[in-house]
């Protein structure tokens, strides 16, 4: 039975365990060891059924233009074979499987990529998916994978990228849904992942070895290798180990990567070979290659020596912790760096049905419910951050109210909040003196409501704000200079103290009086009499952005956007403001959410938001939207998770 699934981004047939062409185990082509392109050796003696078995440790994988794809026993005997000639050859074990594993190889009529799910314990091919691009067509493909998940990498005539992710089960379809795509450059031949360290090489053919991250959430940067000078780069492989070869037709060598120098050094074969294709193999110490000789039109087995594995660094030197989310909201509308900062609005009649504001600093504020649908658009202008207060009278009437820096105006955009819907509407603009309105944040002291709000340029201001009916009035009540650019701050009204960003630096603290005041108006002010509470270290680095107020056990929390390395830091500021640790909001793979990075604003609260977010609820803002590349949006992380990590931080150290 065959099952046609379309998506816009990814139009493919997918074949059930069933399909698309069980494999031919009649197909007997003796010469496939030495004619086949491309050859794969499989170990089986890793394998739970097989290690009592000793006749049966290996396999042999092989993709030939001219014959199709075939599985073969360790004399080269076809076990069972698909007759689709086909170019490429890239291999992975399937997750959480003993005994399959997947082949990603091209079809050479139809240029679409066949994703073969190979049985060792049956010895069985079968195509379990074909993935056809629209508009362009494939030059290069490789897989990549983890403990819980494979990728599809395919590089197209374009110069493009694709990175995919592959779910794939025995009793279901597999599916191929896209993470990331991002321009390469053309002429690219060969592409193959280390998953050791995370890395994507890429062959230009008259350039070199390009190497990419496979995390989406990084930035694009890539670093080139060469080859000697006029040497075209043909074909690139890896090992599970973290071995990296490459070949050229136009000399007779095989270039290994050394790790600790990051370059290609070259190993002999035969005198007068022109290596079109490598496929490596690690046994133990022992390093092989099958090497496919373009002039010769024949392949063969090379030992290439005795090295040892490569000690690969890891990505992080300690690991730190994912805390992945549950939802995101829709994408903004504007494109480039538009989503800022989030807001959480507490109902308190029907706490499930609270809602998380957000703002897109290049169109408005945005509502959402607490599983990212987006609600309500105000285009109220460039607002960048947003903050929240309860019960405040409006001309005899108890409403929530929001507050925004706008750039559009260079005012503090006030909005009404009805307390049933948590929807807002705009009732004034109170006019700045501010030449770049930036950071904001709200404080309640008292019956007396405030505005902080900062500018580019170091101002940190007070706004005081009264209502004369439904009239709105802001007073300016407090100024002083920050040395280098602010933006995120954060009240702790109940504790009468305000805690500030300087982007380039740390996290401030100005303590007030019972008036929410700090210093005169009228004196020239600087931030000498606070306090640094929080500096940059080794886990925590620029820009310092968002930050935000979690209780826990009547203690408070804050928690930072340490942008500059994806990263989220807590401090026990009830508590001698103790570093706690940084933990990440990183992918979710079963959801197919990604991970949040260059995080500017956040917002997190304790109060129980219904039974499925009893511990609240953490909102970040995503500044590289992938899976599948966006415009940016807000990641929605359960409360319990955060609660988790403080308690398991605190409690060790206690």
């Amino acid at each position: 039975m065959n099952m046609k699934t379309l998506t816009s981004r990814l139009p493919w047939l997918l074949c059930g365990a069933l399909t698309c062409g069980l494999s031919n185990a009649s197909a007997t082509n003796d010469n496939w060891l030495s004619s086949a392109e491309f050859i794969q050796s499989v170990s089986l003696s890793n394998q739970a059924e097989n290690k009592a078995d000793n006749k049966n440790k290996q396999r042999f994988l092989a993709v030939s233009e001219a014959a199709g794809v075939a599985l073969l026993n360790e004399d080269g005997r076809v076990l069972s074979s698909i007759p689709t000639k086909s170019e490429h050859l890239d291999f992975r074990w399937l997750p959480n499987t003993e005994h399959q594993g997947v082949v990603a190889t091209l079809d050479v009529n139809t240029g679409a990529v066949q994703l073969i799910n190979v049985n060792f314990a049956n010895n069985e091919l079968s195509v379990a998916g074909l993935y056809a691009p629209k508009n362009t067509a494939i030059d290069a493909l490789c897989l990549g994978s983890t403990e819980k998940h494979l990728e599809l990498f395919t590089v197209d005539v374009r110069g493009e990228v694709n990175q995919m992710v592959l779910t794939t089960s025995i009793d279901r379809n597999w599916q191929l849904k896209e993470v990331n795509r991002f321009p390469v450059g053309l002429n690219m031949k060969s592409c193959a992942v280390n998953d050791q360290t995370n890395t994507l090489f890429i062959t230009e053919e008259n350039i070199g070895i390009w190497q990419y991250s496979t995390n989406p959430e990084h930035e694009i940067i890539r670093t080139l290798s060469q080859l000697p000078e006029g040497l075209e780069v043909e074909y690139v492989d890896t090992t599970a180990a973290g071995d990296v070869a490459v070949v050229s037709p136009s000399i007779d060598r095989v270039w290994l990567l050394d790790h600790s120098s990051n370059a290609f050094k070259p190993l002999p074969l035969a005198k007068g070979a022109a290596p079109k294709t490598v496929q490596l193999v690690r046994n133990g110490k022992a390093l092989s290659a099958y090497v496919f000789d373009d002039e010769q039109e024949v392949a063969s087995k090379v030992e290439l020596g005795q090295y040892a594995a490569p000690v690969v660094k890891s990505e992080h030197a300690s690991q730190i912790a994912s805390l992945p989310a549950y939802a995101q909201t829709d994408p903004v509308v504007s494109y480039g760096d538009a989503a800022d900062d989030p807001e959480i609005w507490v109902n308190k009649h029907a706490p499930a049905q609270s809602l998380v504001y957000g703002t897109d600093k290049k169109s408005g504020l945005n509502v959402y419910d607490l599983n990212g649908k987006l609600l309500k658009a105000l285009p109220v202008g460039r607002v960048n951050n947003v903050d929240i207060r309860y019960n405040v009278t409006i001309d005899n009437e108890i409403v929530d109210i929001a507050a925004a820096s706008n750039r559009t105006n260079k005012s503090i955009s006030l909005f009404s909040i009805d307390q049933q819907s948590g929807l807002p509407t705009l009732i004034a603009d109170i006019q700045t003196d501010l030449a770049d309105p930036y950071g904001l944040c709200m404080g309640k002291y008292g019956n007396e409501i405030a505005v902080w709000i900062n500018d580019t340029d170091g101002r940190f201001q007070k706004y005081d704000i009264e209502f004369s009916g439904k009239k709105a009035i802001g007073t300016k009540s407090m100024e002083w200079m920050v040395p280098s650019q602010p933006e995120g701050c954060v009240s702790d009204d109940a504790g009468m103290r305000l805690f500030y960003g300087e982007e380039s630096t740390g996290v401030w603290l100005k303590a007030l009086n019972s008036s929410g005041n700090s210093h005169n108006l009228h004196s020239k002010s600087t931030n000498e009499s606070d306090i640094l509470i929080a500096g940059l270290n080794k886990e925590v680095a620029a820009d310092i952005e968002g930050m935000s107020l979690y209780v826990l056990n009547g203690k408070n929390y804050l928690v930072v956007s340490s942008q500059g390395n994806n990263r989220y830091a807590v401090y026990a500021v009830d508590d001698g403001h103790k570093y706690v640790g940084v933990f990440e909001v990183g992918a979710n793979w079963s959801a197919l959410i990604d991970g949040a990075s260059e995080t500017d604003g956040l917002a997190v609260t304790s109060q129980n938001l219904g039974s499925q977010l009893p511990h609240g609820l953490l909102v970040v803002q995503d500044g590289h939207k992938v899976m599948p590349k966006t415009t940016q949006n807000f990641k929605l992380v359960k409360g319990t998770l955060l609660r988790d990590w403080i308690l398991a931080r605190t409690q060790n150290e206690s």
